[in-house]
C-alpha cells in the first residue's frame, strides 16, 4: 500500500464517509474492490477505509470482484452485498461500468476515483466534498441556464452545440455519486458543428470493455461535424482507414451511429494529478485524469453514452459567450461567488492557478 501520513489519510476517508456517502454511526457500508489482473485500484483501499469507517461507529463490510465487460454482467454476489447495505463504495472499475446504469437501490451508490491510498491523503480528495459539490451545483446551474456552447482550442477543435432547455435533454445523470468531485454530468451534444481536432488517441469510454479499444494516433485527424454527427475527415488515409474502423467496432456493441458524437465533459477539480506515463496504460490514465480541468473528454460511436472517447486538452470553454474555462483554467473558479463558499485553506488549491501535471 502505497505510504502516506496517516491523518491526511483520515482526513479523505472521513470526507469521503461522511461528506460524500453521508453515512452515519451504525450505518452498514459495503466497500467492493477489484480482484484480478492488471488492477486500476489498489486492494489495499478496501481495508484502511474499513479500519477507519470502523472506529466511526460505521459497520463495512469489504467484498472483492473481477472487473466484467459490461454492466449486463454485473457480479450476483455484488448486488446481493449491496441489499445488505445501506451504502455501497466502489473502488472498482465495476462502480464505472454501471455510472449511467445501476438500478437505485436502499440508497445512492458511490464511484471513487482514488486509485491509491496516495490519491485519497491528497487535495484530489481532501478538499471538502461539500463545497465542491456547491461549486459543482452552481456550474451546472450555468450550464443549464445557457442556449450554446462554444468549445475551441489551439488544436484546431472549434464547435459549437446548442443545449436543450430541460434539464433531462440537456445533459447525462450519473446513476451514482462520484468521489471526489470531478466533472459535472456530461453535455448532450445537440445540434454540434464545427471541427474536431481528433489527437493523441481514442479509448473505450469505460462504459464497456472490449478488446484493443485504445488507438494511438501518431497524427492529428480533423473531424468535419454536422448535427452532432462526424461527416467528413482529413488526414493520413490509413489513419483516417483506422479510426473509422475503431469507430464502427464502437458502435457495433451497441448498434448505434459510428459517427455520433453523444456528449461531453471537462474536469472541474483542479487536484486531480496522474504521475507516470499515460501510454503505459491509456484506460487506467483516463479513469483519473478525466477530472483535470485541463482535459475535455467527448463520447461518441454508437448508442448513449458512446463506446468511444475523444481526448482534448487545454480548451477554451464559453457558455453564450461567457469563458468559464480558459486554456485548461477552470476560471469559473475565481468568481468572488464562488471563492466565498470556501475557507482560507480550500482557496489556495480550489483556483484556476492549480494546474496539476496529468502527464499530456
Amino acid at each position: 500500500m502505497t505510504t502516506v501520513a496517516r491523518d491526511e489519510l483520515e482526513r479523505g476517508v472521513r470526507n469521503l464517509l461522511q461528506g460524500c456517502a453521508r453515512i452515519r454511526e451504525g450505518d452498514r457500508v459495503v466497500l467492493v474492490g477489484e480482484t484480478g489482473d492488471d488492477l486500476y485500484f489498489d486492494p489495499a483501499l478496501c481495508g484502511a477505509v474499513a479500519e477507519i469507517a470502523g472506529r466511526m461507529g460505521m459497520a463495512a463490510e469489504v467484498i472483492m470482484a473481477a472487473p466484467v465487460a459490461d454492466a449486463t454482467q454485473f457480479p450476483d454476489e455484488v448486488r446481493a452485498a449491496m441489499e445488505r447495505a445501506d451504502r455501497t463504495i466502489f473502488f472498482s472499475r465495476l462502480g464505472d461500468q454501471v455510472r449511467f446504469s445501476l438500478p437505485e437501490g436502499r440508497a445512492k451508490a458511490v464511484m471513487t476515483y482514488t486509485l491509491d491510498p496516495g490519491y485519497l491523503a491528497a487535495p484530489f480528495a481532501t478538499a471538502d466534498f461539500v463545497v465542491m459539490k456547491r461549486m459543482h451545483d452552481a456550474l451546472l446551474e450555468r450550464i443549464l441556464a445557457a442556449r450554446e456552447c462554444r468549445i475551441a482550442g489551439d488544436c484546431g477543435t472549434d464547435l459549437i452545440s446548442r443545449i436543450k432547455p430541460a434539464r433531462g435533454d440537456a445533459v447525462a445523470e450519473f446513476a451514482l455519486e462520484l468521489f471526489p468531485v470531478m466533472i459535472f454530468p456530461p453535455v448532450i451534444c445537440h445540434e454540434m458543428t464545427g471541427t474536431l481536432a481528433i489527437r493523441h488517441f481514442v479509448t473505450s469510454s469505460s462504459t464497456r470493455a472490449y478488446e484493443d479499444s485504445v488507438l494511438i494516433l501518431d497524427e492529428p485527424i480533423m473531424a468535419r461535424v454536422e448535427a452532432s454527427r462526424m461527416v467528413a475527415f482529413h488526414g493520413p488515409d490509413d489513419l483516417v482507414a483506422r479510426l473509422k474502423t475503431q469507430l464502427e467496432r464502437a458502435a457495433a456493441l451497441t448498434g448505434g451511429d459510428p459517427y455520433r458524437i453523444n456528449s461531453w465533459h471537462t474536469g472541474i477539480n483542479p487536484g486531480t494529478y496522474f504521475k507516470g506515463d499515460p501510454y503505459a496504460d491509456l484506460e487506467l490514465w483516463g479513469t483519473v485524469a478525466y477530472g483535470s480541468p485541463r482535459y475535455t473528454h467527448m463520447h461518441a460511436a454508437g448508442r448513449d453514452p458512446g463506446d468511444a472517447a475523444f481526448h482534448l486538452m487545454d480548451l477554451t470553454i464559453a457558455f453564450d459567450g461567457e469563458v468559464l474555462w480558459d486554456r485548461g483554467r477552470f476560471i469559473f473558479l475565481d468568481r468572488p461567488e464562488i471563492q466565498a463558499m470556501m475557507n482560507a485553506e480550500q482557496r489556495e488549491f480550489l483556483n484556476s492557478s492549480v494546474l496539476n501535471d496529468i502527464g499530456l
